[in-house]
C-alpha cells in the first residue's frame, strides 16, 4: 500500500510539472505512467451519491467511492509540483527555452509510441480518428494569445476550459491559459497565494473536469481504440508547439514556422541529445509502469 502511494505521488509530481508548462499535458503523463483509465474513472465516479454519503458521515463509503487511496497521493503530488516547481520551470523557459522545448519534444514523441500501443488493431476508422486528432491538435497550436480582463467569471471560465485540456493528452491546459491571457494571472496567483483567484479558477476547473471525465469514461469503455487513436493524433498535432527550432514570422501575430537548425553546433547537438534522453526516460517509465501493474 505504501509503495503504491509513493508511486502515485511520483506520478502526480510528473503530472503537476507537465501542467505548469505551456505545450505539455498532465494527461500525457497519466497515460505514459499507466494510470489514465483509472484517473478518468475515479474522477467520473464523483457524483451525487458520493456527496450524500459524505453529508451523512459515511466516510468509509466515501473513501471507497472516491477511490481516495488512489486520488489523495496523486493530488498531493500534483499540488506539490505546481507549488514548488512553478518558479523554476518559468525561469528555465525564460532563460533556457530551446533545451527545455527539446526535452519536451522527445517526451511527446515517445508518448506517441506509448499511446499508439493501446490501439487494438489499426484500421480505416482508427486512421481517420488519428487524422482528425492531428488536425485538432495542430489547429490549437495556431491560436494566438489574447488579453482578457480580470473579472471573476473569466477565471471560472478559464478553469473550465483548462480542465478539459489538462485531462486530454496532447492538449495543454497551460497553453490554453496562455491563449486566453490567463496564464500569468493564474500562475502569479499561485506564487502569491491569492486565494480568491485560485478559488475562482478551482470552481471552474472542478466543474469542467467532473463533467468531461464522464464523457471520457464512456468513450474509453465503448470506443477505446478510436479514442486512443484520436489522442495519438492530438499529441502529434500539438508537437508544433514544443518544437525547439523556430523561424519567427515578420508579422508577430502570425507566429512562427518550425524549421531544422541551419548550423549543427554543440548547442544543437545538446538539444537533440536531450530529446533522445527524454524519449528514453518516457519509454523506461512506461515499461516500469507496465511491469508494476502485472
Amino acid at each position: 500500500m505504501r509503495q503504491r502511494a509513493v508511486g502515485l505521488f511520483t506520478r502526480g509530481v510528473a503530472m503537476g510539472t507537465a501542467d505548469v508548462i505551456p505545450g505539455v499535458s498532465g494527461g500525457t503523463m497519466a497515460l505514459i505512467t499507466g494510470i489514465y483509465d483509472e484517473l478518468v474513472g475515479t474522477v467520473a465516479g464523483i457524483d451525487q451519491d458520493l456527496l450524500v454519503a459524505l453529508s451523512r458521515g459515511r466516510f468509509r463509503e466515501v473513501a471507497q467511492r472516491a477511490n481516495l487511496s488512489f486520488l489523495l497521493p496523486l493530488l498531493a503530488g500534483i499540488f506539490t509540483a505546481i507549488v514548488t516547481l512553478a518558479k523554476g520551470i518559468m525561469w528555465l523557459l525564460e532563460y533556457h527555452p530551446i533545451p527545455v522545448w527539446g526535452a519536451l519534444t522527445g517526451l511527446i514523441a515517445a508518448s506517441l509510441i506509448v499511446v499508439a500501443r493501446q490501439v487494438t488493431g489499426w484500421n480505416a476508422p482508427t486512421l481517420v480518428a488519428t487524422l482528425v486528432g492531428t488536425a485538432a491538435g495542430y489547429t490549437v497550436t495556431l491560436l494566438v494569445p489574447v488579453e482578457t480582463g480580470t473579472e471573476w467569471y473569466k477565471f471560472i471560465g478559464a478553469g473550465l476550459i483548462a480542465s478539459v485540456a489538462m485531462i486530454l493528452p496532447g492538449i495543454s491546459g497551460s497553453f490554453l491559459l496562455v491563449v486566453m491571457g490567463k496564464y500569468q494571472q493564474v500562475l502569479g496567483a499561485v506564487n502569491e497565494r491569492d486565494l480568491l483567484i485560485i478559488g475562482l479558477f478551482g470552481v471552474g476547473f472542478a466543474a469542467g473536469i467532473l463533467g468531461f471525465s464522464r464523457v471520457l469514461r464512456w468513450l474509453l469503455a465503448h470506443a477505446h481504440s478510436l479514442t486512443m487513436a484520436f489522442l495519438v493524433g492530438l499529441m502529434a498535432g500539438s508537437m508544433r508547439k514544443v518544437w525547439p527550432f523556430r523561424q519567427p514570422h515578420d508579422v508577430p501575430l502570425e507566429g512562427f514556422s518550425c524549421v531544422l537548425p541551419a548550423n549543427w553546433n554543440g548547442e544543437v547537438l545538446f538539444v537533440f541529445g536531450l530529446m533522445l534522453v527524454a524519449a528514453v526516460v518516457v519509454l523506461v517509465i512506461e515499461r516500469a509502469a507496465r511491469s508494476a501493474s502485472m
